[in-house]
C-alpha cells in the first residue's frame, strides 16, 4: 500500500508538472467575432534589434512577436513593443502606435498588427495613434513577458469596419539584441 501511494503521488506530480510547463510556453490568445483564436509553439516567432532613430523615427528597441508568415492560420497577429533603446518591456500600460515609429511617438508603446489570409486575398490591419482599447504588459520575470489587450483594430489601407480583438492574452521569452 505504501508503495502504491508514493507511485500515485508521483504520477500526479509529474502530470502536475507537464501541465504547468505546458502552459508555461509561448502563446498569444485572444477573441475574434465569437471565436477564440490560440497560437502556441513553433508557429510563433521573436526577436529584439535596436533601431537607430533618424528625422523620421525614433531610436528604439523593436521586441517582436508574432505568428510566423508560413503558418496555418487564417489570422496572423504581430506585437512590436517600442523600449528605450538597448532596454527590455517592463510591467505597465502602453499606448498604441502606427507601424511608422515617428519622433513624437509616447515611449515605451506598442504596435499590433493583423494579416487575415484567406485563400490568395490578404487584409492587413494596424493600430494607430489613439487605437481604441487597452495594453498592458502584466509581468516581466525570469525573461518573460506576459501581458493583456483588447483593440478594435483598423484596416490598413481602407476605412472599413475595424476588427474587435477580446480577451488577449500573451506570453513571449525575451530574446538577446541582435
Amino acid at each position: 500500500m505504501k508503495h502504491l501511494l508514493k507511485v500515485v503521488f508521483t504520477l500526479i506530480a509529474a502530470a502536475l508538472f507537464a501541465t504547468a510547463s505546458a502552459q508555461n510556453g509561448a502563446f498569444i490568445k485572444y477573441d475574434l467575432a465569437g471565436k477564440t483564436i490560440t497560437v502556441t509553439g513553433d508557429d510563433l516567432g521573436s526577436y529584439n534589434i535596436f533601431e537607430a532613430g533618424d528625422k523620421d523615427a525614433k531610436s528604439n528597441n523593436e521586441h517582436s512577436f508574432y505568428v510566423k508568415a508560413m503558418t496555418n492560420h487564417v489570422y496572423k497577429l504581430n506585437l512590436i513593443i517600442h523600449t528605450p533603446p538597448h532596454t527590455n518591456p517592463v510591467v505597465g500600460k502602453l499606448p498604441y502606435v502606427a507601424a511608422s515609429y515617428k519622433p513624437n511617438s509616447p515611449m515605451p508603446a506598442v504596435y499590433i498588427g493583423l494579416t487575415k489570409a484567406v485563400e490568395k486575398s490578404m487584409d492587413f490591419y494596424g493600430s494607430d495613434k489613439g487605437s481604441v482599447g487597452y495594453f498592458e504588459i502584466t509581468q516581466v520575470a525570469d525573461g518573460w513577458v506576459e501581458g493583456k489587450f483588447e483593440i478594435k483594430i483598423p484596416k490598413s489601407f481602407e476605412k472599413t469596419k475595424a476588427l474587435h480583438l477580446t480577451n488577449g492574452t500573451f506570453r513571449f521569452k525575451i530574446v538577446e539584441e541582435g
